[in-house]
């Protein structure tokens, strides 16, 4: 603990310590993790990107000793708490010409070392091994111009961080204590030091037991009025929680945050809006590094968000049928997004009877 009257930085131990940050960070690094990606390639015949037939061993399978949901987690969590992923590059993938998987390296133990007489030059250091450039796989969550490493939350909010960290050290203690108040004893007559002491250590002890405590004749307690309401505590708090939810970028209403009411069609709409404003900005850099580093030129690795933004279904066959009545997609294109085989197909292999129904929105319900 400080000093009395001093708050020190938030370790990464305090932040996740603290519900709103600690739930923020698994809300964002869940949804990335559970949202599948893939590799694309342009097709300038049709003028659309064409999802790649062989996904290379890197996406689907990045870490050998992990699953790819793990590995997208722990990417996404050092990202919002350093602001850096490192991971160290495997073998080449013969397909690919690429390295085809990775070993994650914790972010808090890669150090840069840098040439004095050339700037741009650089290398990393881990656990006192040298590694080039070409070794390590570096994801910056968004860096300055001519900086190399990327600003996590703890180094860019840390010093505000302290701040909810002490409130929760002192509400912590405060209720320990059964939220009794300080008070002043006072004697009638002079005390010395030791039984002044003794005193004192009396009434500390009466705050964690709540135990009547006699006083001798003559001696006056006088409570210093305070309660968990006028000490602000809850208010605090609630502050607090909100601001952890700009910082770290969750919705309030994610976080259980008093906000205006929202009906079932603003709430899908808050759920897109969550993953274009909040969880892509986690995402993206991770892709982005994948695309450039991890993938043949011209090969784009990308979310599938989907699922996440996909409408109820009784709207989503509505659009659907509304595109396909226009002319702008087929019928076996419709198919495709709520995730049925082609028409042909399906009447081929049995799991369509003949004469399959017109798509309508009773037949995705």
């Amino acid at each position: 603990m400080p000093p009395a009257g001093e708050v020190y930085p938030a370790t990464e131990s305090d932040a996740m310590g603290l519900p709103p940050f600690g739930r923020s960070v698994v809300i964002l690094a869940s949804a990335i993790a559970g949202t599948p990606w893939h590799a694309r390639t342009w097709d300038p015949d049709v003028g659309i990107w064409q999802r790649v037939p062989d996904q290379p061993a890197v996406l689907t399978d990045p870490y050998p000793d992990s699953s790819p949901w793990a590995y997208r987690w722990a990417a996404t969590e050092d990202g919002i708490l350093y602001g850096n992923h490192f991971a160290l590059m495997g073998d080449v993938d013969f397909r690919t010409n690429r390295p085809g998987w990775l070993v994650p390296v914790a972010a808090d133990v890669v150090w840069i070392g840098q040439d004095p007489t050339n700037p741009g030059d650089y290398w990393w250091v881990i656990g006192g091994q040298t590694f080039t450039r070409d070794e390590v796989l570096h994801v910056p969550y968004g860096a300055r111009s001519g900086e190399v490493l990327g600003r996590g939350v703890l180094s860019q909010y840390g010093a505000w961080l302290g701040g909810p960290v002490a409130a929760e050290h002192h509400a912590g203690s405060y209720f320990a204590g059964g939220a009794l108040p300080p008070a002043v004893l006072q004697s009638p007559t002079q005390i010395t030091q030791t039984q002044a002491d003794e005193l004192k250590t009396k009434w500390q002890a009466l705050t964690v037991t709540r135990e009547p405590m006699v006083l001798p004749q003559g001696y006056t307690l006088t409570p210093v009025v305070s309660n968990a309401e006028q000490a602000q505590l809850v208010e605090s708090r609630t502050w607090d929680a909100t601001m952890v939810s700009q910082i770290v970028g969750v919705p309030y209403w994610m976080l259980g945050l008093q906000g205006p009411s929202m009906t079932y069609l603003n709430v899908e709409g808050s759920d897109i809006a969550f993953v274009r404003d909040y969880a892509d900005r986690w995402a993206q850099p991770l892709s982005a590094a994948f695309t450039k580093w991890l993938t043949p030129r011209g090969t784009d690795v990308t979310w599938d968000w989907t699922s996440r933004m996909r409408s109820d279904s009784a709207s989503t066959a509505n659009v659907l049928k509304t595109l396909k009545d226009a002319g702008i997609i087929t019928e076996d294109e419709a198919r495709a997004v709520i995730g049925r085989p082609p028409l042909a197909q399906a009447t081929n292999t049995g799991t369509t009877p003949e004469g399959v129904p017109e798509l309508t929105p009773e037949s995705v319900q």
